[in-house]
């Protein structure tokens, strides 16, 4: 099969092109490189189009010659949204429309990257995916990237009721893995990095925040049991399933890195200003996605690990 994925030299991206053509399929990616690295893609049998998706004529000509797109373009990142709302913006209506516009019109399935952003304020012991979203004012540029994510999931959902264009959707709740770059402020990069190289560990407020993590082995295998067996116009939820605080996170890597990094506490208004709101907690409910059979093989341990050990490689 042919694969075309919007997006594909980024972190998801680079891993969901080595798992696809480890299966033998063949794969051309959409990037603009902005924050994609087409050295993650080298030496891979690709077809790497720099360009983006906000250019109609391009999508709709890469979309011509694909058997099934995945649409992963967007601007990564909560910082990187707040200093570019304007383009966060445009990529996830603009863009997502092209593909939209191109698989409705060739009669392609399309895969949409939806975020657990969407969810925004959640005060939910765990969220599923008929919950609410409750975001900020729009006055807050922390909440951009929410906006945008969302646009993508109600233009999606509108394009399956209204124009029975085939869609799916996998809502990511905070992806690690390697490849993963701490440029744009995700979290486990960064206190990897902080730890292996004797860094104090930046954690903000009190670090009482909770979040799950899903190793990149067990969100692929996700994406792919959504593309075989989810149902079209339906949301999954894509994530891991233990909760842990932000600080005990911080505690987990120093201890996994046998590093001796001490732990600071940074305010909010210090790092990001005074736009800026938070999620206090963000839990993925994935018995949607079990359902259809998924079960992560990875603990939170055995994924640190792993990062820490490819991290570990790369400093060497």
């Amino acid at each position: 099969m042919h694969y075309l994925i919007t997006g594909g030299a980024g972190f998801i991206g680079s891993h969901l092109t080595e798992r696809l053509l480890e299966k033998g399929h063949q794969i051309s990616i959409l990037d603009n490189l902005t924050t994609g690295q087409a050295k993650q893609l080298k030496e891979k049998n690709v077809q790497l189009i720099v360009g983006c998706v906000t250019d109609r004529e391009l999508v709709s000509r890469l979309v011509t010659t694909a058997d099934y797109l995945i649409h992963l373009a967007c601007v990564v990142g909560v910082r990187q949204a707040m200093r570019k709302g304007i383009e966060t913006l445009k990529i996830s209506y603009l863009g997502t429309e092209n593909l939209l516009e191109a698989a409705t019109l060739q009669q392609k399935e399309i895969f949409i990257a939806s975020s657990s952003a969407i969810y925004g304020k959640i005060k939910r012991s765990s969220v599923a995916e008929e919950d609410d979203s409750l975001l900020g004012a729009s006055d807050k540029a922390s909440w951009l990237y929410s906006v945008g994510k969302l646009v993508e999931d109600h233009l999606s959902l509108a394009y399956f009721r209204e124009r029975g264009t085939k869609i799916k959707i996998g809502r990511f709740f905070n992806v690690i893995g390697s490849y993963q770059t701490d440029s744009y402020g995700m979290v486990v990069p960064n206190f990897i990095r902080q730890a292996l190289t004797g860094s104090a560990l930046t954690v903000y407020e009190d670090g009482s925040q909770t979040r799950t993590f899903g190793y990149i082995e067990d969100i692929l295998d996700g994406v792919e049991l959504i593309i075989a067996e989810g149902a079209l116009g339906q949301v999954y939820n894509l994530g891991g399933f233990e909760e842990i605080s932000i600080l005990e996170l911080a505690k987990k890597i120093i201890s996994l890195s046998s590093s001796s990094s001490p732990i600071e506490f940074i305010p909010y208004r210090a790092a990001f200003g005074s736009n800026f709101e938070e999620t206090r907690k963000r839990v993925p409910n994935i018995n949607r996605l079990r359902q259809l059979g998924y079960s992560p093989r990875y603990s939170l341990d055995a994924a640190l690990r792993e990062i820490i050990a490819h991290h570990k490689a790369v400093i060497s």
